[in-house]
């Protein structure tokens, strides 16, 4: 690796800068708040920031990993989400993970065992593997390692101080009318399918 390349994390779509591909990056919050955490828990959780202009809260959906009891997430779009900037101005952040809740602050991993769960990750992640097959193989490589140190890479810790209010699972209550419509969806196609 020469000293004049800069490495970044690897990113196998671009940044959504068009307003419907923004909202269906949303998408895993509205099922959240459906109660269906579930589906996706185990990768996705949803970060609660302050916002760095308005004070209000913002609500992201960001892929995240575990290593050794620690949640990492990684931006792999640089430090362009304002999630990552809000983080950078009011580290206070509330984590829903699978129906779990957690008032954290976040920071950037601090020793090197914090910074192997984060290479451990990028050597097994499918994202990595695909996207960037040929950092998969630097990842030993100390002077690789060290770049990696500059990417928006996060971890978090437990906290006592005021943090933004969880995302709530406040809209099971549609789930009846929901089957409700999709029942008679499908009733009338079996009748109508009965009429041929």
């Amino acid at each position: 690796m020469t000293d004049n390349v800069r490495i970044s994390p690897p990113q196998p779509i671009p940044y959504p800068k068009n307003r419907i591909i923004k909202k269906f990056y949303r998408t895993p919050i509205l099922l959240y708040r459906l109660g269906l955490e579930k589906l996706y828990g185990k990768y996705i959780l949803i970060l609660s920031t302050f916002g760095r202009k308005s004070g209000k809260i913002h609500r992201t959906p960001v892929e995240y990993f575990r290593d050794g009891g620690r949640i990492f997430i990684m931006s792999g779009f640089g430090d362009t989400p304002d999630w990552y900037q809000n983080l950078q101005k009011d580290p206070h952040v509330t984590l829903n993970t699978g129906g779990t809740v957690q008032h954290m602050r976040s920071r950037k991993p601090g020793i090197q065992s914090e910074w192997e769960g984060v290479f451990n990750f990028l050597k097994t992640s499918p994202v990595s593997i695909l996207s960037s097959p040929g950092l998969v193989n630097q990842l030993d490589d100390p002077q690789f390692q060290e770049e990696i140190k500059h990417w928006p890479v996060l971890t978090f810790d437990s906290t006592q101080e005021p943090c933004p209010k969880p995302l709530e699972p406040d809209l099971t209550w549609a789930w009846p009318l929901i089957l409700l419509i999709s029942a008679r969806a499908v009733l009338r196609c079996w009748l109508r399918h009965r009429k041929r």
